[in-house]
């Protein structure tokens, strides 16, 4: 479970999953402070981060060799009924261009998208 705990400065939330500490904020032109991840850019992280580790188990299962993954995400809410996740991966490896783009295929379908993915309902326990 995570917990958010509101700290002193305006807007600044404390999160944590009981094993490290992230903070939160708003953008300045929102009350905030903006020094910390926005709300909605902890969604994306949440999605780029599932990504990254998806293409490098599929690496590591396949014993392919790489140096680094890179993904980046963003959200597009411009339209009122939808939500567009935009993302780019870079997978750094002496491997086709070809190669990179199964391995990207594989990983889309990460658990993260899995779950956003699905009807999801809010439930206050």
């Amino acid at each position: 479970m995570v917990t958010s705990k509101s700290k002193s400065a305006n807007y600044c939330t404390e999160i944590s999953n009981d094993n490290t500490l992230v903070f939160s904020d708003v953008a300045e032109d929102k009350g905030g402070n903006g020094e910390y991840f926005r709300p909605h850019d902890l969604l994306c992280a949440g999605f780029a981060s599932c990504l990254n580790i998806t293409i490098r188990m599929i690496l590591e299962n396949k014993n392919i060799e790489y140096e680094s993954v890179q993904v980046e995400v963003d959200l597009d809410r411009k339209t009122e009924d939808v939500t567009k996740f935009l993302y780019n991966i870079e997978i750094t490896a002496s491997i086709s261009e070809e190669l990179k783009e199964q391995l990207i295929t594989m990983a889309i379908n990460c658990p993260v998208r899995k779950t956003l993915s699905k009807n999801i309902e809010f439930v206050r326990i």
